[in-house]
């Protein structure tokens, strides 16, 4: 029988307001206390932790129905839950709490066997998991765009499920690296797909549910797709229509029962988030929305892009209970932290666990503004996608005689010369010259570097273990089919890949560290379909990033914070190298280190260390501090370094 309760004690973070436990079988059992689960065997353990959001006192799960057979777990929110409730609650049906988890057992039974019609009506974020007894079989479920997280395998004939890959691996699962996601990860910094870094792991697809039958896992299947078809609109229908779905995202998701907070960098999507939620929070007819204070949350590194000032200004606006935090922070000090808890050595998740670890003292719900950028084209990326990416109808002809020599030929000349700081401008014209090449285009602009095949020499001990792993650029090429428009296939590749399995998984692990539920209003369903319908065209003005956007909203917010530049809520890799990161890795990335786990080209980390600190190195930098991160991992997870 698997100890479900070490796996739930494994996310204990996830949600310290309690747990519950529920045993299937010929007499299903519901416990509040892993010691009391009898050891015996069951066909199905569920365990959950719970961070108690909706009916705080008479919301506990697993929820099971009244006859037993039927066990449900959520894990996040399901805003739309009370409509759904009332339609039931017509029907006669009988609720024992005011949570939304309740609803997931009179789904469940409504439509046995097509769950995808009554996941396509859920609005909300969500990773669930239903038990029917009778039938013996198991139904995961994720949300459409992939909030919530949920893994899987098959280890020793029984089939393990959690938030957290934390929990499958105190279930016994062995720790072995997966070479081929971990090449991606190191050439794009995330990893794309259902893989995780873990051989024999996967990551539930968003919008897809799973069957699991007498043990045996059906292959996924879809239950919602974003729109494909644009529609023609004119530009002021278009800004009416994304102010008001908008607001109508924001007050959707105030749902709670608790303190709520925005973290506010004094850019446009953070403060039209407060703008909205005040407006909401002043209307007595809004949503269930208990505590009306609206409180806001800034970090600063006290380094010269800090954004604190301009946060503070928004927060004078309106009122806001502001919270500023200034640290003088050396961010590798936390890093094998924050690792165990990322699962990923993952490069953006430091300055977010501290600004949740902030926020986290006052609050329990957490809004940001990830989404904007993906869904109105506004990173400095897309200003590429939206010039050259009109030359990616060149003849074939062109990119394979002429632009993919010339390429190799500048990696070769730059990258074997002594004059490391140039490497800045290689890179740049390399993305150039891959026009009509899409998907090697786009991951260059990402920071792949395994186009070049003598680049495998450079960066790998045991280059022919990699050379194995499949291309970075197959991972994306089924989103650059055809000669559409680049710009809106960069923005759904991106949406579907580096949205979910990196900025969420961020998003998720950092504020759930700290037992902290983040929002994500742009992220709400009926907005997101909103600007899938808008054709990327529209969204930018030539090289102005999110104009559209900016043009929906520039009359609520000052002209300053309208049209602010956007800094990033990251380190400054140059001003992080010169400031610590470069004496860990020199003493973390030893030659010993590298020669005994056999990752690294060793001779590649001594030359980024011997070369004077200089802007242009920002690749360098973020690539050893992968490595670094890598290191913490494998010692964090003992993951064995001989691969799969």
């Amino acid at each position: 029988m698997v100890e479900i309760g070490p796996m739930t004690d494994a996310i204990a973070h996830r949600g310290p307001d309690g747990q519950g436990f529920y045993l299937g079988g010929m007499n299903p059992l519901l416990v509040d206390d892993a010691g009391k689960l009898p050891q015996c065997e069951s066909p199905v353990a569920f365990g959950h932790r719970r961070l108690a959001i909706l009916d705080p006192t008479g919301g506990a799960q697993p929820v099971v129905s009244e006859d037993g057979q039927v066990a449900a777990l959520l894990n996040g929110e399901i805003y739309n839950f009370e409509a759904i409730r009332d339609r039931f609650l017509a029907a006669g049906v009988e609720f024992k709490s005011d949570c939304d988890a309740e609803i997931l057992i009179h789904l469940y039974r409504e439509s046995l066997d097509q769950p995808g019609s009554w996941l396509r009506e859920l609005d909300g974020i969500f990773a669930l998991a239903i038990w029917d007894n009778q039938r013996e079989r198991l139904l995961l479920a994720r949300d459409h765009f992939g909030v919530k997280p949920l893994h899987y395998a098959e280890h020793d004939e029984r089939f393990l499920f959690g938030s957290e890959i934390k929990s499958l691996l105190t279930a016994g699962l062995p720790a072995r690296m997966n070479d081929a996601s971990f090449h991606a990860m190191l050439n794009v910094r995330f990893i794309p797909g259902n893989q995780t870094l873990f051989n024999g792991i996967l990551r539930l697809p968003a919008a897809h549910y799973l069957w699991v039958e007498r043990g045996i896992p059906r292959c996924p299947e879809r239950y919602y797709s974003l729109p494909e078809e644009s529609e023609d609109r004119s530009r002021s229908e278009w800004c009416d229509m994304i102010l008001d779905g908008f607001n109508g995202a924001v007050s959707r998701q105030m749902l709670s029962d608790v303190k709520m907070g925005i973290g506010l960098s004094g850019g446009l999507d953070s403060s039209m988030i407060v703008a909205a939620y005040d407006q909401r929070a002043k209307n007595p007819a809004s949503l269930r929305v208990v505590d009306r204070v609206l409180r806001t949350f800034s970090l600063g590194f006290n380094q010269p892009d800090d954004e604190n000032e301009e946060a503070r200004s928004v927060a004078e606006m309106y009122g806001t209970e502001h919270h500023d935090l200034r640290i003088d922070v050396n961010p590798v000090d936390k890093m094998r932290e924050i690792i165990r808890f990322a699962e990923e050595p993952k490069l953006n998740v430091i300055q977010v666990h501290t600004l949740a670890g902030f926020a986290a003292q006052e609050v329990k719900v957490f809004f940001s503004g990830l989404g904007g950028d993906e869904l109105f084209a506004g990173y400095d990326v897309h200003r590429f996608a939206n010039t050259l990416g009109r030359f990616h109808n060149v003849p074939g002809f062109l990119q394979n005689l002429f632009l993919q020599p010339a390429s190799s030929l500048l990696w070769k000349l730059q990258t074997h010369g002594p004059v490391r700081k140039w490497d800045h401008f290689r890179i740049g014209a390399q993305i150039a010259m891959s026009v009509g090449d899409r998907s090697m285009f786009y991951c260059r602009l990402r920071n792949a570097w395994d186009g070049d095949a003598a680049a495998y020499d450079r960066i790998y001990a045991n280059p022919e273990r990699f050379r194995a792993a499949p291309k970075t650029q197959s991972w994306f090429e089924s989103y650059f089919d055809g000669r559409g428009n680049y710009l809106d296939q960069m923005l759904r590749a991106e949406f579907h890949e580096k949205m979910v399995n990196d900025l969420l998984i961020c998003e998720d692990r950092m504020t759930s560290a700290h037992g902290l539920e983040g929002r994500v209003p742009f992220l709400d369903r009926k907005l997101v379909e909103l600007a899938f319908r808008i054709p990327a065209a529209e969204k930018m003005r030539g090289q102005e990033t999110k104009a559209l956007w900016k043009d929906s909203v520039g009359s609520l917010l000052p002209e300053s914070i309208v049209h602010k530049r956007k800094q990033g809520f990251s380190f400054n890799p140059f001003h992080q190298w010169q400031k610590d990161l470069r004496t860990v890795v020199e003493r973390d990335l030893s030659r010993e280190w590298c020669e005994d786990t056999g990752l690294f080209n060793y001779e590649f980390i001594r030359t980024v260390l011997d070369y004077p600190p200089h802007r242009n190195l920002r690749w360098h930098y973020f690539l050893v501090w992968l490595m670094l991160g890598t290191r913490y991992w494998m010692e964090n997870f003992d993951v064995r370094a001989g691969g799969s």
